[in-house]
């Protein structure tokens, strides 16, 4: 079952979040990227450690602290890397202009 009325504040957190003047955003974001997206903003994006590992007090931020986006363009976290007609990974952000990985993501 849906949850409509969680889906509806999600998208309102979104569509508030484009219409700021300014937008600094954690990274992994996807609330951040899609406000982006929306709102024609180039946000600067908050560096942090991968998602998969576990931040521990007294850990060092991640140098610089914060970056640039690229472009207004949303990016992509982990854009599709396997060919199913060459059967093989490639890496999109190399074949096609349009496609990057965010800053956030080595």
């Amino acid at each position: 079952m849906r949850n409509e009325v969680h889906n509806v504040k999600s998208l309102s957190e979104m569509y508030l979040l484009s219409m700021c003047d300014v937008l600094v955003t954690s990274g992994f974001s996807t609330f951040g990227y899609v406000a982006q997206g929306l709102g024609r903003l180039q946000p600067w994006v908050m560096s942090r450690p991968s998602p998969w590992e576990e931040w521990t007090e007294g850990q060092a931020a991640p140098q610089p602290p914060c970056q640039r986006a690229l472009s207004v363009e949303p990016c992509f976290h982990s854009p599709s890397s396997y060919d199913c007609t060459v059967r093989r990974d490639v890496e999109l952000d190399k074949v096609t202009s349009y496609i990057w990985r965010c800053v956030d993501v080595s």
